[in-house]
């Protein structure tokens, strides 16, 4: 843990960088309180172990010891080796909102990307003051949907003919990680393996008939009493079908959580007759997010999304 001195805050707020386990903690509490953004308990170990450089930035208030506001960073890159930086977790605690701490850890992250590549998934009420203010004014022309389901409301699938579904094994990850770089073009073996294999989380691959991997996917037990549906990823409505339905069967203790949540790219229309397979069309969506980006758009084939991997930093 490191106290950023050039950050020119007022009295009484220091800035620390990648500070301990137990601000970050404090920091959860507040963002499930008031964002309803919720992680597993070890993300932030995740971040801090897999990316080539990562920074979290949080502005503590020193009388009480607490967080006030945070932003993070991490770095990632393309197997040319072109360096793409992603930016999450950018939040400040209510009461301390229109005192310019937030926009001023914001700017050090901006320093610290340069003139590189850069990407963030903009809030609706966030994104035109990314793209205006920041430069983030690349962008596709779909949004990232927020899909919303009551665990009591949930239909477990019947596995679609054809498929099999399977725990991931030491001798599966070299064509997992083919399968993903077909999804994603960015080094990140590292962490999607860690990511899939975190205490807290049911991971599965599909295989079709002749024994090829045709997608694969995880849910996430995560903070308040959720369940997240990150990453789902598959070649045919079929193969999320039977992803899903073999996760969920593997939860040891489903009916103990409130809700299953999912983001996923409205450009995937398969996205809703899965929810609606899920659910008995029972579920809630609303407008959520969308990419964007400082310099040059990544594409993914959204047709094999079905939900993201999470919104602070996974592009897809």
């Amino acid at each position: 843990m490191g106290v950023t001195a050039e950050l020119n805050m007022q009295k009484g707020v220091k800035v620390v960088l990648n500070p301990s386990q137990e601000y970050f903690n404090q920091f959860q509490e507040w963002i499930s309180e008031t964002e309803r953004w919720n992680y597993r308990h070890a993300e932030y170990k995740l971040w801090l172990a897999t990316f080539e450089k990562f920074w979290m930035y949080m502005a503590i208030d020193e009388e009480h010891d607490e967080v006030i506001s945070a932003v993070s960073l991490a770095l990632q890159r393309h197997p040319d080796g072109t360096e793409l930086y992603s930016i999450g977790n950018y939040y400040c605690v209510p009461e301390w909102r229109g005192k310019g701490i937030s926009n001023k850890l914001f700017k050090q992250v901006m320093k610290d990307v340069g003139k590189h590549n850069c990407q963030l998934f903009g809030a609706v009420e966030m994104s035109p003051l990314y793209a205006q203010r920041f430069n983030f004014a690349i962008m596709p022309d779909f949004w990232h949907i927020f899909a919303d389901i009551d665990v009591v409301d949930l239909v477990i699938p019947p596995m679609p003919n054809g498929l099999t579904c399977k725990k991931i094994e030491e001798n599966d990850w070299e064509k997992l990680h083919e399968y993903d770089e077909k999804i994603c073009d960015l080094n990140r073996r590292k962490y999607m393996r860690m990511n899939l294999s975190l205490t807290g989380t049911v991971s599965r691959l599909v295989l079709n008939e002749s024994g090829k991997i045709v997608g694969f996917g995880a849910i996430k037990m995560a903070t308040g009493n959720e369940l997240i549906m990150a990453p789902l990823y598959a070649e045919s409505l079929d193969a999320a079908t039977a992803l899903i339905s073999s996760i969920l069967n593997g939860l040891p203790t489903l009916q103990s959580y409130s809700t299953l949540i999912s983001i996923y790219p409205d450009a995937n229309n398969d996205v809703p007759r899965l929810l609606s397979l899920l659910t008995n069309g029972n579920f809630e969506t609303h407008k959520a997010y969308r990419h964007q980006f400082t310099q040059r758009m990544m594409r993914f084939p959204q047709e094999k999304i079905f939900a993201t991997d999470e919104v602070s930093h996974s592009p897809c």
